[in-house]
């Protein structure tokens, strides 16, 4: 079972490495043929290799299958399908995951419906889980910002089954249709989470309740979830196998105790079967309830496992029971492997299997507890460190509170109220205050902990690195007589490198970042670094500066920033300000608006102040110290330049702006890389400005599209008939160039085709 596993996860994660899916008919030849082989023990591996990178290629093949046609990308469709799922509630829009059944007009969508699209509905009316719509939207195919170090969201939607995102028009076609069928299971969880709402008003717990009751987290504060994952139990709030387990185990101790005080009970079943049968009836219901995500799905099995050999009257290693989970997991969703779940998950299990349950001399009691939470905590940094930039050196210590808070308190009495919540619905309520207590008791002792100096280590490994460390960690953790487990330590220092190496004296590296319709530029030299501009803010809860300036800075191992150059307050340059104020040490801010700036930080740029930095120069072009110019036209215009070449650095800057910088000298000016002014906006990019500037190569930062238009195409025809090279970010991604000392400006491939996977959409 062991191999099988192994072979078949292989397989899996070997096709997830590719650019491009092979052909379907290769796929399905893989696959049967180990069934034409004598399939011995030594050929297990093998052959479970060959099936799960077959059965996963085929898996992927029949969700690409299906999609929105490119060249009706933006336009008005009508769509009739159902709200699959919780709506999530946010600011002015609600976002819905929405089962497409029908679309007129057909073509609209490429393949077989239906279709799962993710959509946001702003001013919505009261929706429900399970009801039925027609709706006028506007579909994309799944798009995300591609950057070194940043969240894939491509990826994601992929694996949750997502092929389209979108929004819902306001259109007088709208209408609600009659109810269908299915979707049970999601109204009554709906249902659920409003009762818990309704039981607890304006309580500050009541979203964190919901999550673990019927794993909705859509409402937890920002600020809970970064204290969360600043102590390393953000695990506490995903339904998990620490909460399937407690349930099953909790029911199996209680009907194990009561069954047999009932002869006729006892004389139909014997204590033990109804024991397991019932422990498993519960960890089903509450992994659906769930809404049977990876964690509760690998939970599950593992009890029906477990369970399953205890009635046949048979011990089971733990090791079989978590192969066996694995492998079945597997070959229901082989795209689970993608989720960041599925790894935590099996690595928290497997690594107290190694270290603690496989001892038969193991201690009991609180050093037991102890020393579980604390090797788990090992176990899993390098995978915290590679999914999250981001490992907790206080989640030991976090963790052998706040698991029994959560698990032995506020998880038994939430779902003894949710039992409750029709019949009896005041004790319900009450349950649901103490429950909600021990949460701000939780957070009390979260914050003290999270305040802690050192607290989280921010560090992105070489990809490399994770299978030494892994081997050291196991070394480590192995059990009592392993010999020099010591020797695991050199194992694990590999992690502390950095994945980039910084350019060399009178060099430097520019990264133009994927921020959508907005701009945001990391500049690197030898010892110094500085950041222009920190792209959008989209609403309360995300922002560019959160989501790609501060994971790319960690991806480049850079812990402060030596300057912060914001062009001007539009919330499109300056939204991910605070962000990256509160996420990384600046010693300088400069602005061409400095007093919208948050607190009023920054210094004024002016043109004619320049540095140098390790052999590389920096020059603001604009705006001069007498201009009264704000917004587009008092853009901070800066121009960095080494041996090698210049890049000119533009932010938002119109026609009148652009007309004052093209009558500095050309020695001032001239730039062999230039960033197109305002995304290729028509107010911009004047030929008169192109002419002096005489750039080979121009930079375009934008959102894929994006509501404006931008670029025109009369502005793009502009660089093409002066033979400039355009380099868009919304089909390339992040885009790095380095500058030499000597040698001219080379560009790197965007971020989009050297991070290709089968998955990413393509330009």
């Amino acid at each position: 079972m062991i191999a099988a596993s192994l072979g078949f996860i292989g397989g899996v994660l070997a096709l997830q490495c590719l650019g491009e899916l092979p052909p379907a008919w290769i796929l399905l030849a893989l696959l049967l043929s180990p069934g034409l082989l004598f399939v011995s023990r030594k050929l297990v591996f093998p052959v479970a290799l060959v099936c799960g990178f077959s059965w996963s290629g085929l898996q992927a093949a029949d969700r690409l299958a299906s999609g929105v046609d490119p060249t009706l990308e933006g336009q008005d469709v009508v769509v009739t399908g159902v709200v699959a799922g919780l709506p999530q509630r946010m600011d002015r829009r609600t976002r819905i995951r929405f089962e497409i059944r029908s679309v007129e007009p057909r073509n609209a969508v490429r393949g077989p419906l239906p279709l799962i699209a993710r959509l946001n509905w702003y001013h919505a009316p009261e929706l429900e889980a399970g009801q039925s719509w027609r709706l006028t939207v506007r579909l994309k195919r799944p798009r995300g910002f591609v950057n070194p170090g940043g969240f894939d969201y491509e990826r994601w939607l992929f694996a949750n089954g997502i092929r389209a995102t979108g929004y819902v028009r306001n259109a007088e076609g709208n209408a609600q249709l009659a109810p269908g069928a299915g979707f049970g299971l999601s109204r009554l969880r709906e249902r659920i989470s409003g009762r818990i709402e309704a039981a607890l008003p304006g309580d500050a717990n009541v979203g964190v309740l919901r999550a673990l009751a019927v794993g909705d987290r859509s409402d937890i504060p920002p600020e809970r979830w970064q204290m969360l994952l600043d102590t390393g139990t953000n695990h506490l709030l995903a339904i998990s196998g620490l909460h399937i387990g407690l349930v099953a185990g909790l029911v199996y101790w209680i009907v194990l105790r009561l069954w047999g005080l009932f002869t006729r009970l006892s004389s139909f079943r014997p204590s033990p079967w109804a024991a397991a049968t019932a422990a498993v009836a519960a960890a089903l219901g509450y992994a659906l309830l769930a809404g049977f995500s990876i964690p509760t799905q690998r939970a599950l099995i593992m009890v029906v496992v477990i369970m399953g050999a205890s009635l046949a009257g048979r011990t089971l290693r733990p090791a079989y029971a978590l192969a066996a989970a694995l492998l079945i997991v597997l070959v229901l969703d082989p795209c689970a492997v993608l989720s960041f779940g599925f790894w935590l998950s099996f690595l928290a299990v497997a690594t107290i299997a190694w270290t603690i349950i496989g001892r038969a001399d193991s201690d009991g009691g609180p050093r037991r507890w102890l020393g579980a939470t604390a090797v788990v905590t090992l176990g899993l940094a390098p995978a915290t460190l590679l999914l999250f930039q981001r490992t907790s050196l206080v989640a030991p210590l976090s963790n052998l509170i706040a698991i029994p808070l959560v698990g032995f308190m506020v998880v038994p009495l939430t779902l003894v109220a949710v039992s409750l919540l029709t019949v009896l619905p005041g004790t319900a309520a009450l349950l649901l205050e103490m429950a909600s207590f021990c949460l701000d008791l939780l957070w009390a002792i979260l914050a003290v902990a999270a305040d802690l100096t050192h607290a989280v280590w921010r560090h992105e490994p070489p990809a490399w690195s994770l299978v030494p460390a892994a081997i050291g960690i196991a070394w480590m953790l192995a059990p009592r007589g392993w010999p020099s487990r010591w020797l695991g330590i050199p194992l694990l220092m590999p992690l502390a490198l950095s994945a980039v190496t910084r350019p060399a004296q009178g060099e430097y590296r520019l990264t133009l970042m994927d921020v959508g319709q907005g701009l945001a530029v990391l500049v690197e030299t030898r010892g110094h670094t500085m950041v222009f501009d920190t792209g959008a803010r989209f609403s309360e809860t995300f922002n560019a500066g959160d989501a790609v300036v501060l994971p790319l800075l960690i991806a480049r191992g850079v812990s402060a920033l030596d300057t912060l150059v914001v062009s001007h307050a539009d919330k499109d340059h300056a939204g991910g300000v605070e962000a990256v104020l509160a996420g990384v040490p600046v010693r300088r801010v400069l602005a061409g608006e400095p007093d919208d700036l948050p607190g009023g930080r920054g210094e004024r740029c002016i043109d004619g102040e320049r540095w140098e930095w390790d052999g590389v120069r920096f020059e603001f072009l604009h705006p001069p110290a007498a201009s009264p110019a704000t917004r587009n036209n008092g853009s901070c215009v800066l121009r960095v330049s080494a041996g090698g070449g210049s890049v000119l650095l533009t932010a938002d800057v119109e026609a009148g702006a652009e007309a004052k910088i093209a009558s500095l000298p050309a020695e001032r000016i001239g730039s062999e890389v230039m960033l197109i002014p305002h995304h290729g906006s028509a107010t911009s990019s004047t030929p008169v400005f192109l002419d002096a500037v005489n750039p080979g190569i121009a930079l375009l930062s934008r959102g894929y599209q994006n509501r404006f238009g931008f670029p025109r195409k009369e502005v793009i025809d502009r660089y093409e008939s002066r033979a400039i090279r355009v380099y868009d970010t919304a089909t390339e991604g992040a885009i790095t160039l380095e500058v030499g000392a000597q040698q001219g400006p080379v560009v790197i491939r965007g971020a989009r085709s050297v991070a290709r996977r089968y998955w990413t959409t393509a330009p």
